[in-house]
């Protein structure tokens, strides 16, 4: 791995950080498309997610007091459940295919939210958030964007700023944890892997209090914007960069 590659990752997890703590996700969906730009995929994805949950559970520390737990566990239910087939996923398929696939159903989904950001606030139960969580478990497991799924569920439910923030954050912190021990029994936590993450570490500590920064300067409406920018920016950014190649 070259320093050229590794000062590229720093940048990356810096934007990334920034995003993450602005809007409480974000961090993959900015960080995946882009590092696979200079470096190979899977060892982007295995680094994206060791360095989303070192920033993730700083951020949940600020906010763990607002954390909607029965939500919480059943996004993690479902999340089992989609653990195993999106490991074989990542080791199997064709990573090309599968991020242009990802890019395209969040691309579809933010635009479906845009339409029609009244969702039903009242259709919320314990088979949705499974299903949700399945769904995140799958996608997060393979390519590590295991947020589209969760935001498009909450953002139509979750209206405080802060509530929505800790809600994805106890989502994706043992979400992680469990993400990075499959890969490291399947060999994917490499040496490379290890030294991106040691160099981007400070770039996300310096990220956080930036975003933190932004986020004291945006409203309601505001907020809801910027979560359906990143969604639609990363989902674009998908599939260019592996359209480029």
């Amino acid at each position: 791995m070259s320093p050229q590659v590794v000062a590229a990752g720093v940048a990356i997890a810096f934007l990334a950080s920034v995003c993450q703590s602005v809007t409480g996700f974000g961090f993959a969906l900015v960080m995946v498309p882009l590092i696979t730009v200079v470096w190979a995929v899977k060892p982007g994805i295995a680094a994206t997610v060791l360095l989303s949950l070192f920033g993730n559970a700083m951020l949940l520390r600020e906010v763990r007091g607002h954390v909607s737990v029965p939500r919480v566990g059943g996004l993690l239910a479902g999340f089992a459940v989609g653990l195993v087939p999106g490991v074989l996923i990542f080791e199997k398929v064709n990573e090309d295919a599968l991020r242009i696939a990802v890019g395209a159903a969040v691309f579809i989904a933010t635009l479906l939210i845009y339409r029609s950001p009244e969702i039903d606030r009242g259709h919320d139960s314990f088979g949705l958030r499974v299903v949700t969580g399945a769904i995140s478990g799958a996608i997060g497991s393979s390519t590590s964007l295991s947020g589209p799924p969760v935001v498009l569920y909450l953002v139509g439910r979750v209206r405080e700023i802060d509530a929505f923030r800790a809600t994805i954050l106890a989502y994706f912190v043992p979400s992680s944890i469990i993400i990075i021990a499959s890969y490291a029994i399947v060999g994917q936590m490499t040496e490379d892997v290890l030294l991106m993450v040691a160099a981007a570490v400070p770039a996300v500590l310096i990220g956080n209090p930036v975003g933190g920064w932004l986020r004291g300067h945006l409203d309601a409406e505001r907020f809801r914007v910027v979560v359906l920018a990143v969604l639609l920016g990363a989902s674009i950014s998908v599939v260019a960069s592996t359209l480029l190649r």
